[in-house]
């Protein structure tokens, strides 16, 4: 394992690199840092011809945030904008060559589910809390549609983009790992305490299968041109982030207060 201050942890044993997401103190949110020292995680990980299956794993109790709202407010370039950097993120995790896993103990927000979709699996504790909360920030989730294009019905993805969360349940702020489940953003949602025998059963699994053929299965599934469709889509996400309502959203945010747009 890596310096615990480090953004990112690596560990790679038995054939199995994980890469833990190790901010929790910011909610594991998406800064440009630890973008781009998970895309060095995963480029060590893809090197490595013993590793054959790669898990995403997070510290604390939050998955991921999704954007940092801080960096993205303070951002005055779409170089220094989170959002403009996890397009290639998204892309290094769909086109790796070995399987990825994503385990999911904690809330989910906007580019986090964008972290969960790009993954070739995702299994999810039940009751996780998910929401796609950009258009509550005044801003367009452009950047993570066309993976979770790959998961679910674009009806389905229409209302969830729409109203940020459920649509008709409890809370309807949120959906969870169970209704993701069913509408195949993530693979399964299981009960906490079974998850790492889950995650563990289907890393075994994945290991018996011959390493070329796996990566000959992926580029044989992918989607055509991903990664010049999520660099398209991040230049709309940034477009909305510098937006007056993307400035406002994220601002009032911030400030614990609700945008202008709320009566």
């Amino acid at each position: 394992m890596e310096r615990n201050d480090a953004p990112i942890a690596y560990r790679a044993e038995q054939a199995v690199a994980t890469i833990t997401l190790n901010a929790p103190e910011r909610r594991n949110a998406l800064s440009t840092h630890l973008i781009a020292e998970l895309r060095t995680a995963l480029a060590r990980a893809v090197a490595d011809r013993d590793v054959r299956v790669v898990v995403l794993d997070h510290a604390g109790p939050v998955f991921c945030a999704g954007a940092d709202l801080k960096e993205s407010v303070a951002a005055s370039s779409v170089a220094a904008l989170p959002a403009a950097h996890l397009a290639e993120l998204l892309a290094d995790i769909a086109e790796a060559p070995v399987p990825v896993v994503a385990v999911v103990r904690g809330a989910a927000r906007g580019g986090g589910l964008g972290l969960i979709a790009a993954a070739d699996f995702t299994i999810a504790s039940l009751e996780v809390e998910m929401a796609f909360s950009e258009v509550r920030l005044g801003v367009v989730p452009a950047v993570i549609g066309p993976v979770v294009a790959r998961r679910i019905t674009p009806a389905r993805m229409r209302e969830l983009f729409l109203a940020g969360g459920g649509i008709v349940v409890e809370d309807a702020d949120v959906f969870t790992g169970e209704d993701a489940a069913e509408w195949g953003l993530v693979s399964a949602a299981v009960y906490e305490e079974h998850l790492d025998s889950v995650v563990e059963d289907l890393v075994a699994r994945l290991e018996l299968g011959g390493p070329s053929a796996q990566a000959g299965i992926k580029a044989l599934t992918a989607a055509p041109d991903l990664r010049g469709e999520l660099r398209k889509a991040a230049a709309v996400t940034a477009e909305y982030f510098f937006s007056e309502e993307g400035r406002e959203g994220t601002r009032s945010f911030l400030e614990k207060r609700p945008p202008s747009w709320v009566g």
